[in-house]
């Protein structure tokens, strides 16, 4: 099965670097570190510890019952090293252009979990594994080894779903694939990424897409789906965290490549990813 894929009515839907981890520090770590403006931070033991960790490349293998704390604590750590006034903004590299993403901060389980997954160079690389022009383009659960190798060695577990009623599928949502059978929760695979690209909406997509979840779309919100696109269909079935800034239109050109039957392009198209300094 080539990745995780995510379903919705009768379709199936269905990146971090290669250096080693950095060598184990010569001298005991202090319980201080820096911001991304060079300004020391306090921190208690734990947080030290935590950091200390990561500077000798040990981590915990995450399961359902671990990964939330954990992730928590994540963000929190990250959050704490960043001014909250400024974005997170995410680079995703191509072979076909680079497509830069912001994450939401209402979306804090995802975000961490995005933020997380750079940082253990799980994105670095992988590869688009599906893409469907005027829909989605989808990365991140290939089954090349080394990325079967990674899951395994991050763990296996899932996310909370954290829908927001503002953050729709417009084209250029950033969100995560789920299972949909066996997941009443809605609860969102860890590994799975996909960004919509999307076509113009008829009033009758929209229609649907109402009586199907619920969901009033204000005129503003129904007008951007008519006018620049998107997916309202899977509106309250999966967690958008976040959208492009830029790079558009390769997420255009990737969602045009030839597919084979499965809609896995024929062509690879490897990513990886970075997360940009905050200025």
């Amino acid at each position: 099965m080539r990745g995780l894929l995510f379903v919705f009515s009768t379709m199936l839907l269905a990146c971090a670097s290669d250096s080693p981890p950095p060598a184990q520090p010569t001298e005991p770590a202090s319980n201080h570190a820096t911001t991304a403006q060079g300004e020391a931070l306090e921190m208690d033991s734990a947080t030290a510890e935590r950091v200390r960790k990561r500077q000798v490349g040990v981590w915990p293998r995450l399961s359902h019952d671990k990964a939330v704390p954990f992730l928590k604590e994540y963000v929190a750590e990250f959050d704490s090293q960043h001014s909250s006034a400024e974005q997170t903004l995410v680079e995703i590299v191509t072979d076909m252009g680079v497509i830069r993403v912001k994450l939401y901060d209402d979306t804090p389980l995802h975000r961490a979990n995005f933020l997380y997954l750079i940082e253990r160079n799980y994105f670095n690389p992988t590869q688009i594994v599906r893409v469907v022009d005027d829909f989605v383009i989808q990365g991140g659960n290939s089954e090349e080894k080394e990325d079967q190798e990674k899951r395994f060695l991050i763990g296996e577990y899932s996310l909370p779903e954290e829908m927001q009623r503002h953050h729709l599928h417009f084209s250029g949502a950033l969100a995560m694939s789920r299972k949909y059978e066996d997941n009443p929760e809605k609860d969102s695979a860890p590994y799975d990424f996909y960004i919509v690209e999307g076509a113009q909406c008829s009033n009758a997509e929209l229609f649907q897409a109402t009586r199907k979840h619920g969901i009033a779309y204000t005129e503003e919100e129904k007008e951007r789906y008519r006018t620049q696109g998107g997916a309202p269909h899977l509106d309250g079935d999966h967690t958008v965290f976040g959208e492009v800034v830029s790079g558009m239109d390769v997420v255009k050109e990737i969602a045009g490549v030839e597919t084979d039957a499965s809609e896995w392009p024929i062509r690879e198209i490897r990513v990886e990813m970075q997360v940009l300094p905050k200025k």
